[in-house]
């Protein structure tokens, strides 16, 4: 006889929760099927009650002689099934449990029989913990209960199938809907840090964009990479989106429509017009991936009649979230206007759609045409531009070292620490050929002399990212064959008698020994000494 427990289920470590079944609707059981395993509910002979002596709502109502069955297949070799279920009967039943090999459809052979005990209307907890024989392993399993008899029905409820050696699905990648967690362990980490959902429970499709949204990776995808059309030169029944479905996803609204005369469209030109009325006139792009360019940015003709409010334009994320990025101004007088909206905050997230909608309820106000992006390749690392550059392996280099050339702009500092740090092979030091004299300290970096700036940058690279200080002026001293600061006696060398004529001095004015010129032999005097020393 199966034992009943105080509370349904085991807690086990060793087992994993395949499936619940609470019998929530009054429809037979439904199927599951999942990537570590399948139950088929291959034989429903009750049928689902709103209520029974178990407090957890629907249950499953046997009378005598039906039957409730379900094959399990697992997609590993599972070693030990447990099964946990709640059963109440306000009569005697002969009831039980049979398990073994499904062999066919919903038969098979009973390998082991457990008779379900319960009456009085007392709901009980019951759990069979069932070791698959050897011969058996890695075929399906049938579990059946059975009312055998008696004077009462049988209700069964909240059946829970928990495997042991098959629990671990088969890994399948961070781009794949599956079970929960991917096969890359950092973007897992990373999404799940983002939706626990996607690691407790399933990888589902708001997992995979959270890759990409959450800055947690990128997936390949069908998206677009660029984007331009004219519209052609004809009317073409059907709007955009059955005219250039490779291009356009959504219409929604009146129309829009595809035309050849008004506005900006004219014979031979076609061009788009929105319908009127509620809900908007709208057409939506496929999604773009903009993610390889440094910048990008959109450019689309638009005409609308006086004294109508002119067509909006949005950006609407992977999760269906739209922001509006242009709102066309009323027209002061008509003709075809160019219009270009900056999208380049936005290109980071690769699955964002462009939306156009009409901005007024009047038909055949609005025309909209020659539609592009115009998109620029990330910059060279030998040139200032937009955050990074085109060389990963540089980007990375420079971005350790100032992650503002990563985030806000790849400016000349970037670029200088590219070609003394990184290995660019740029033409020059942006910061060297400008800025003050190299034979003086100065705040900001480089020098007004770029060979010898260049010289002393390529040996300390802080005077030309940081600033020009005295440690640079030594060594520009040094290097370009200026009048070496410190030699006090004339001898063409910083040595020891050097330093006995500035101590003699310390403390005083002499102009001679006071080597920064700032009215003191002091110890900024022998830190430029000692940097020139020998």
């Amino acid at each position: 006889m199966v034992s009943p427990l105080d509370a349904g289920g085991g807690d086990d470590p060793d087992f994993c929760l395949l499936h619940v079944e609470p019998f929530e609707t009054f429809s037979a059981p439904g199927d599951v099927e999942d990537p570590r395993f399948s139950i088929d509910w291959c034989e429903s002979g009750g049928a689902v009650v709103p209520s029974g002596f178990c407090p957890t709502g629907g249950a499953y109502r046997l009378d005598p002689a039906d039957r409730l069955a379900a094959r399990l297949a697992s997609a590993e070799a599972c070693g030990r099934i447990r099964i946990t279920f709640l059963a109440s009967s306000l009569f005697d039943t002969w009831s039980r449990l049979e398990i073994g090999p499904a062999t066919a459809d919903c038969t098979g052979p009973v390998v082991r029989t457990e008779f379900i005990e319960v009456s009085k209307g007392a709901c009980l907890a019951f759990e069979v913990d069932y070791e698959i024989p050897e011969a058996h392993v890695g075929e399906d399993l049938l579990v059946r209960w059975v009312h055998g008899g008696g004077a009462g029905v049988l209700l069964v409820d909240e059946i829970a199938f928990e495997a042991m050696s098959c629990c671990d699905p088969p890994a399948h990648g961070c781009c794949e809907v599956g079970s929960g967690g991917c096969d890359d362990a950092v973007i897992e980490a990373c999404v799940c840090a983002i939706d626990p959902y996607c690691c407790e429970t399933a990888w589902d499709a708001i997992c995979i964009d959270a890759i990409a949204s959450g800055g947690c990776g990128a997936c390949e995808s069908d998206c677009l990479m660029a984007f331009e059309t004219d519209f052609g030169e004809d009317y073409v029944p059907g709007g955009p989106c059955s005219a250039f479905p490779e291009l356009f996803e959504t219409c929604t609204g009146t129309g829009p429509f595809l035309t050849t005369s008004g506005g900006c469209a004219s014979s031979g030109d076609a061009a788009i017009r929105f319908g009127g009325g509620f809900p908007w006139s709208a057409f939506e792009t496929r999604c773009l991936d903009l993610t390889a360019a440094g910048t990008a940015v959109l450019r689309f003709s638009c005409s609308t009649s006086l004294g109508v409010a002119g067509p909006v334009v949005e950006i609407v994320d992977p999760d269906g979230t739209s922001v509006e990025i242009l709102r066309v101004p009323f027209a002061s007088e008509p003709g075809c206007r160019e219009f270009t909206v900056d999208l380049t905050t936005h290109i980071a997230t690769p699955g964002v759609r462009l939306r156009f909608r009409s901005g007024s309820s009047v038909a055949e106000a609005t025309r909209i045409d020659d539609v592009r992006i115009e998109l620029d390749p990330a910059h060279d690392a030998c040139e200032s531009g937009s955050p990074g550059c085109a060389d990963p392996g540089i980007e990375a280099c420079v971005c350790d070292f100032d992650d503002y050339c990563c985030q806000i702009e790849w400016d000349s500092i970037c670029v200088t620490l590219a070609t003394l740090a990184c290995d660019a092979d740029c033409d020059s030091i942006p910061t060297c050929g400008s800025g003050g004299p190299c034979e003086a300290g100065h705040d900001g970096p480089g020098c007004d002399d770029e060979a010898c700036c260049t010289t002393v940058c390529l040996e300390d690279p802080f005077c030309c990212v940081s600033n020009w200080d005295d440690f640079c002026v030594a060594r520009a001293t040094l290097a370009c064959g200026n009048e070496v600061p410190g030699d006090l006696d004339g001898d063409g060398v910083v040595g020891g008698a050097d330093l006995g004529l500035l101590l003699a001095a310390w403390g005083s004015a002499d102009t001679d020994a006071d080597l920064d010129g700032n009215g003191t032999v002091d110890g900024s005097d022998l830190g430029l000494m000692l940097a020139s020393w020998g």
